[in-house]
């Protein structure tokens, strides 16, 4: 690994958007919901998506390099009486023995590395998947606008140099390149996504969002 990983301070981060289930992701987890019983939260946050699973029966375990994300989510599982495995980790060397869950979800968390970690990180995922488990994971596309090559480190990461992120990796693919890296796994799904924001100037973010499951392509 030639660049360290690096986590936001969640006690900064004060927007709500953290605290509920994704939307993007919510037709899966409830899908999940009903067939699954076990999940590794990987980038956990602020915990949200731990959360759900839980209050939902779920044998839980959460991950975030972050350790002000672990208290966070540590505290507020006290304050539920939910019972989550919450621990500070890198998702490119995950504590867990093989194939211990049922699913996994890494939610805008796995393209904060460069592409040699994004491999890393997609292996470990596959390791600690169970024989038919499956995972959602959101990836980011070259087609954002905060994307240049000119300014990568191995043609696909940029290092942020501001406000919260500064200093974090941001590692960038495309459709060809997800279809690579999941080459051991089945896409169930495969959806880009291009979200406008106007602030003070107009922000394109593009991210592909993966629902996959043990088991080559056919």
């Amino acid at each position: 690994m030639s660049i360290a990983h690096k986590g936001w301070n969640w006690e900064n981060i004060t927007s709500d958007s953290w605290l509920n289930i994704s939307e993007e992701f919510l037709p899966v987890a409830l899908i999940w919901r009903e067939k699954f019983n076990s999940i590794l939260d990987i980038g956990a946050g602020k915990g949200r998506h731990s959360i759900f699973f839980a209050e939902n029966g779920f044998d839980v375990s959460a991950i975030d390099i972050s350790e002000s994300s672990v208290e966070i989510i540590k505290n507020e599982a006290q304050k539920r009486n939910l019972k989550i495995d919450v621990k500070s980790a890198d998702m490119i060397n995950l504590p867990f023995e093989d194939e211990k869950f049922d699913c996994v979800v890494c939610f805008h968390t796995i393209y904060h590395t460069d592409f040699s970690g994004l491999k890393k990180a997609i292996d470990e995922i596959y390791r600690v998947l169970s024989e038919k488990g499956e995972a959602y994971i959101t990836f980011n596309s070259k087609e954002n606008v905060s994307f240049n090559e000119e300014d990568t480190i191995d043609g696909n990461t940029i290092i942020k140099e501001s406000e919260i992120e500064d200093g974090i990796p941001h590692c960038y693919v495309d459709e060809k390149e997800i279809e690579d890296l999941l080459s051991s796994f089945q896409i169930i799904s495969l959806s880009k996504i291009t979200e406008y924001v106007r602030k003070e100037k107009k922000v394109c973010r593009v991210h592909y969002y993966t629902h996959i499951k043990k088991g080559e392509n056919k």
